[in-house]
């Protein structure tokens, strides 16, 4: 197994790698046996190994998350706000239906280096994004829709000149996994303690 191959991320969880293949839109493992000898090939610091693509390298700004936004359970709401939320969301999971996974997240990452910078604080503007995603959430369930929530709310901050980044993480055992948005150590659209349940695989 070429675990550098292009548009490959994968991450070792209690001693088995978990993939996400980008190209392909899907994650899988590999056979006992195999990922035995890939784990055995990554040698003695394989629980700590974390590994994404050339193509959607890990940004440097990024940390760990340790906190969630004041601004998901207080804000003012902004009916302006929440169309916007809607209408960016459904053109995301609408990309997403057209074009490969590695495409939209491409230009997520081109959208977001281009049009924000990184800042300490969120704007104003940005934090009434936040809170009416929140609102959205409330009246259409993000429940299976945590990339396409996620990616939207990256691009429209993006828009306010505020920098946030997509995370995809991975849970194992039972696989699960999960995507939130993120500024700095704060998480945007859910609450640390069930962000805190996954590992990071892709950050964008």
């Amino acid at each position: 197994m070429d675990l550098n191959r292009e548009g490959l991320a994968w991450r070792v969880l209690d001693d088995h790698i978990i993939f996400l293949d980008v190209a392909k839109d899907r994650y899988f493992r590999l056979s006992e046996e195999d990922n035995r000898e890939c784990v055995e090939q990554l040698g003695r610091n394989s629980k700590e190994l974390w590994h994404q693509p050339d193509c959607l390298a890990r940004p440097a700004d990024w940390s760990a998350p340790s906190r969630s936004s004041p601004a998901i359970g207080r804000h003012d709401f902004s009916l302006p706000a929440i169309a916007k939320a809607f209408w960016t969301q459904r053109r995301v999971e609408a990309r997403l239906s057209k074009f490969p996974l590695a495409v939209v997240l491409s230009q997520l990452r081109s959208v977001v280096e281009r049009r924000s910078e990184k800042r300490t604080e969120i704007s104003e503007k940005g934090l009434r994004y936040i809170g009416a995603f929140e609102d959205a959430r409330l009246l259409r369930t993000a429940a299976d829709r945590c990339l396409a929530h996620s990616i939207a709310l990256a691009a429209c901050l993006a828009a306010c000149g505020d920098r946030a980044r997509v995370v995809l993480g991975v849970h194992s055992p039972p696989f699960a996994a999960h995507c939130w948005a993120q500024h700095a150590d704060t998480v945007l659209n859910d609450n640390i303690e069930e962000v805190l349940r996954y590992q990071p695989i892709l950050v964008v």
